[in-house]
């Protein structure tokens, strides 16, 4: 039963939220399946993205990545069900739109990896990690 009760965290980001998609990327994780357990729509904190892109810290990007994250809200959620992790990496689409499959939510609704609409967990660790990181749960 422990998997039934998987988590994930899921986060539109600020041109997601600006762009109105929050409702079509809710919808699509509740067509799946998988059951909302928490959800907060939050200015994040310059503090907060360094905590969270921790693991990014010395890439060229990162600088760009603070910036963009941090110019409008978030929608900060977690996901519960059955392989939540592993499938809402799949609905998501590759990092880079791409090369994201059309039916995916990159596929199907951005097209710069610079502005690619969300983030998932990429493990149930890092999920656990970052909902506690949010205070969602």
């Amino acid at each position: 039963m422990a998997e039934l009760k998987e988590r994930t965290f899921i986060a539109i980001k600020p041109d997601g939220v600006q762009r109105g998609i929050i409702g079509e990327i809710i919808k699509r994780f509740e067509m799946k399946g998988f059951k909302l357990v928490g959800m907060k729509m939050l200015q994040a904190s310059e503090d907060l993205l360094m905590q969270h892109y921790i693991d990014l810290k010395d890439r060229p990007f990162f600088p760009t990545l603070i910036n963009y994250m941090s110019s409008g809200p978030v929608v900060a959620m977690v996901w519960e069900g059955k392989g939540v992790v592993k499938t809402g990496r799949v609905m998501l689409g590759e990092t880079n739109p791409a090369e994201s499959k059309p039916g995916t939510i990159r596929g199907d609704f951005c097209i710069d990896v610079s502005k690619n609409i969300i983030h998932g967990s990429d493990s149930v660790e890092s999920a656990n990690k970052e909902i506690r990181g949010e205070k969602l749960m």
